[in-house]
Parts: C-alpha cells; sequence; structure tokens
C-alpha cells in the first residue's frame, strides 16, 4: 500500500508542478478588423483562394473569394452555387489560412525529411547485410 501512496503523491507532485510552469492563457478578446485591413488581407490572399469569415452576427461563412470590390467582396460557399456577396464592415475576424510559400515549404520539408529517412535506412541495411552470420555449407553431423 506504501507504493501506491507513494506513487500516487510523486503524480501530484508532477501534476502541480506541469500545472505551475506552463504559461497561463490570456482570455482577452481579439483586436476587431478593420475593413481596411480585411480588405488588405483578401487582396493578399487573391482570387480563387478559400477564406474563413465571421460576421458579426456570429454567422461562419466558408468559401472561395469570387471578386474583391472596393467596400464589399463575394465567396462562391462549398456546394453552393450562388454568389454570397459581404460587406468589408460585417467581418469580425478572418481566416486566411497558410500561404502558397508555406505550403511549398511544408511539402518540401516532408520530401527532404522522407528522403532523409530513406538514405539513413539503406545505409543500416546494407551495414546489416555486412555483418549477417553465414550458414554452414555441409550439414554437421554428431
Amino acid at each position: 500500500m506504501n507504493r501506491i501512496t507513494l506513487a500516487l503523491s510523486k503524480c501530484i507532485a508532477m501534476l502541480l508542478v506541469c500545472v505551475l510552469v506552463a504559461p497561463s492563457m490570456a482570455y482577452a478578446a481579439p483586436k476587431p478588423l478593420t475593413p481596411e485591413q480585411v480588405h488588405q488581407r483578401l487582396l493578399k490572399r487573391g482570387l480563387g483562394n478559400w477564406v474563413y469569415v465571421q460576421l458579426d452576427n456570429g454567422v461562419v461563412l466558408a468559401g472561395r473569394i469570387v471578386t474583391i470590390e472596393a467596400q464589399s467582396f463575394s465567396l462562391q460557399l462549398h456546394n453552393d452555387p450562388e454568389i454570397t456577396p459581404l460587406l468589408y464592415s460585417d467581418i469580425v475576424e478572418l481566416k486566411t489560412g497558410p500561404s502558397k510559400a508555406a505550403m511549398w515549404t511544408i511539402v518540401g520539408a516532408g520530401i527532404g525529411g522522407m528522403v532523409a529517412l530513406a538514405l539513413v535506412a539503406h545505409h543500416e541495411m546494407s551495414n546489416m547485410k555486412q555483418q549477417m552470420p553465414t550458414l554452414p555449407t555441409q550439414p554437421v553431423f554428431p
């Protein structure tokens, strides 16, 4: 029974250390977007790319940017053939996702990692063949 209580007390102590060392999260509300910021971010994202927007009434929309105008832009929502016009002033939150350069960087890093893994595995397998024991050619009888 002493082992169980000792292990339990160690687990609780480690949990308390982790909780106290972990950074606390800020509960501040994000800064509201201005219509100019929304316009600039949409221009930077470009036509034909996907965005997620949250309107001031709480509705969240995801779609492709079809048009970008001075006061509004239009989205084609997923599985909806109609175009949805939106005003910049109605947007509370805008998520554009990673850029194309970031995606190519992630893909390149993944391919580079796989090539490195394949080279290391090939090297280890070729070293293993040299260290394999050889079987006798003639059976040995007692």
